[in-house]
């Protein structure tokens, strides 16, 4: 799989809904030069067939393995700054999506075929998958510019920008797209002056939303992986991702709270109130943005545990009446007043509800309000279909297959059990277009 002179050649076109769509693996974008520095730009295409033969960035088994399955396993590598690009043949000045993966800032990779964009593409855009920096690779360490996957990014946008339309696109017409943590980073990229009339819209899809660490945390973390008389510069890069996990501060059970490990760290990058809904809709300069979460988000995080299947209305009760009304969803609260028991849900239906609010659902939310108050164009279309996985709900990425729409990238997934194809088709048709007429700005119609 050695790089080759930049030169984009199709590494595969199949037919996908009567369209014939073309695909590039493995296009290199950047290189690395060395562990915890900025990438350069580059060029180059692997020789491969598959999606799952280009490699993705180190990474750890993912903590939802037990709900989305494991796919296709990628090769890995520190040097795994590759996009993959999707569009239909004879594709001429195109609408583009740039999509960027979740994962928890721990795990994914724009070439998992999970992300397999050829679907969306068959529906008249260019998709383009883009990998960045995971886990103590990326965040144990900070630069002068700030955060590397956040420059890694800058990187793969500015490429994009110079390079799509030898792909057919239209590098005027660039909707940023992400999931989970991959929506903090879509978020972020919308507010920065760098990007300003470069991005045209923004989709996040259940958008991360845990604030930076504080250059402190880092430090710490840090320190504790140089105790180790392990040299990180030099170590293998699934033994530094162990010692950055081990080094992480412990923190107690808290019910209703699903923690992160590493996250991007504080710096001239990242602006102070970028999370803040009314600073948010005053500074990105999209024209046009789609808000998506799912319905039971932190649900995904506690259906596979006792302390959570078994809780109890006292134990929620004496968690979430301390905490403050705007961290309730409406459906818990009644008459200004947490309601518990009274809003007829489950125990641990109201504790995954509060923790789905709290950390993934309220600045989705009041931001959508806030660009609307605005003026501003938002479609808000919340994800409610139910998985038959149980106590799993409308959870965590539940709404990933639907929206790529291949079921057999998916066929191990505990969350995708039970159904039916022609449900899983007749949802994806739906979720498909959505995103799809937003990208092409059909939206309106």
């Amino acid at each position: 799989m050695s790089p080759s002179p930049f030169s984009p050649q199709v590494s595969a076109s199949q037919v996908l809904d009567g369209v014939t769509v073309n695909g590039w693996y493995g296009v290199r974008f950047a290189q690395l030069t060395e562990r915890f520095q900025p990438a350069v730009p580059a060029s180059g295409q692997l020789a491969v067939s598959q999606l799952h033969d280009v490699p993705i960035f180190p990474q750890l088994p993912s903590r939802l393995a037990s709900s989305m399955g494991t796919a296709k396993a990628n090769p890995q590598s520190e040097d795994a700054f590759f996009v993959n690009v999707w569009a239909p043949a004879q594709a001429e000045r195109l609408p583009v999506l740039v999509f960027i993966h979740g994962g928890a800032w721990l795990t994914g990779g724009g070439a998992m075929p999970w992300y397999e964009g050829a679907r969306l593409a068959a529906q008249g855009i260019v998709v383009v998958n883009v990998s960045y920096r995971l886990g103590a690779l990326a965040h144990a360490q900070t630069t002068a510019i700030g955060s590397l996957p956040v420059d890694d990014l800058r990187l793969g946008l500015h490429w994009v920008v110079k390079h799509i339309a030898g792909f057919g696109g239209d590098p005027t017409r660039l909707c940023v797209a992400g999931q989970s943590a991959g929506g903090w980073y879509a978020h972020l990229l919308s507010t920065l002056p760098e990007f300003k009339g470069m991005i045209d819209r923004v989709a996040l899809l259940s958008m991360g939303t845990r604030a930076p660490w504080t250059v402190s945390q880092q430090q710490t973390v840090w320190h504790g992986m140089n105790q180790t008389g392990v040299d990180v510069l030099a170590c293998s890069a699934t033994t530094l991702l162990r010692l950055g996990m081990q080094a992480l501060p412990q923190h107690p059970f808290q019910l209703g709270y699903a923690p992160s490990a590493f996250l991007p760290t504080e710096g001239p990058d990242i602006p102070p109130a970028f999370l803040e809904p009314e600073w948010a809709a005053q500074h990105s300069h999209a024209q046009a943005w789609y808000i998506r979460y799912t319905a039971d988000e932190s649900s995904a995080f506690f259906f596979d545990r006792d302390d959570y299947k078994t809780v109890t209305q006292e134990q929620v009760d004496q968690v979430l009446q301390h905490w403050s009304l705007q961290d309730l969803p409406p459906v818990l609260k009644k008459q200004g007043k947490y309601a518990g028991a009274a809003s007829g849900l489950t125990p641990y239906r109201q504790i995954v509800k509060a923790s789905s609010w709290r950390q993934f659902q309220r600045f989705p939310y009041q931001y959508a309000q806030a660009l609307s108050a605005q003026g501003k164009r938002v479609v808000f279309q919340p994800f409610t279909l139910e998985s038959p996985l149980a106590g799993f709900y409308s959870g965590h990425c539940f709404d990933l297959p639907f929206q790529f729409g291949n079921w057999a990238d998916w066929a191990d997934a505990p969350m995708l059990q039970g159904l039916s194809p022609e449900i899983f088709e007749a949802e994806s048709q739906k979720w498909r277009t959505h995103l799809v007429d937003f990208v092409r700005g059909q939206d309106n119609d």
